[in-house]
């Protein structure tokens, strides 16, 4: 196993162990029950957004990223875009569509995630005016370690809109950082999956509370707040 691969897994194993220390900010935790997701294929991740549908090229403005996923043709595509008629909107009129599916890769052979969006079932479609658009959850979330008052470590979280993620930790006395990477997907509304190089066999959950301000990992019950 390579350097990088190494530095890696120490660097997650932080996060999913936990340190026993807590933050002390006086937050409540969630109880592991919180975190029952359905069953789904380990490829198939959950998606919501904005659907449109027109003249048979549907997208999904998904809310998670702000990126705009092209839905690629199938059975399950064709009845969404039908319950998409049928709502009879005025034109260009988005509805706010709930479902499961996977990216397909752009390159096979690199497994880089592209925009395009298969479906593999559907949760529901509702007209925009019913519906609530919830905030994207791309960004920084930070925290310190042991804890606020006397940090010696910021750990910091960063989602970005293609899926992956920058996980690094800054050294506050010696002034710097470690870093590794890997990629996020939504398992259901609100709670997130974690998974790194396959090399490392690295997975790790965590949810968000509902204004998507704070991530709070399951293992460690850590709590990393967004930045704006």
């Amino acid at each position: 196993m390579n350097t990088h691969v190494l530095l890696a897994l120490s660097l997650l194993a932080l996060v999913i162990g936990g340190c026993n220390n807590k933050t002390k900010n006086n937050q409540t935790t969630t109880a592991d029950s919180t975190f029952a997701a359905p069953p789904i294929s380990a490829t198939d991740y959950y998606f919501a957004g904005e659907y449109r549908d027109h003249q048979g090229n549907a997208t999904l403005k998904d809310n998670a990223t702000g990126t705009i996923l092209t839905i690629s043709n199938g059975t399950l595509a064709s009845q969404l875009a039908k319950e998409y008629s049928a709502l009879k909107l005025p034109a260009n009129e988005t509805a706010i569509a709930r479902l499961y599916g996977r990216l397909t890769p752009t390159d096979e052979v690199e497994q880089n995630l592209g925009l395009i969006l298969t479906i593999t079932r559907i949760v529901s479609l509702q007209p925009r005016t019913n519906t609530t658009i919830a905030r994207s959850l791309t960004g920084d979330y930070i925290t310190y370690v042991p804890n606020n008052i006397k940090p010696s470590e910021r750990f910091t979280f960063t989602l970005h809109p293609d899926y992956t993620y920058t996980f690094s930790i800054y050294n506050l006395s010696a002034n710097n950082t470690r870093s590794a990477t890997g990629t996020w997907h939504l398992l259901r509304d609100g709670y997130i999956q974690f998974t790194n190089n396959p090399l490392t066999n690295f997975t790790s959950e965590a949810f968000v509370n509902n204004d998507n301000t704070e991530l709070t990992f399951k293992a460690s019950k850590r709590i990393y707040y967004k930045q704006e």
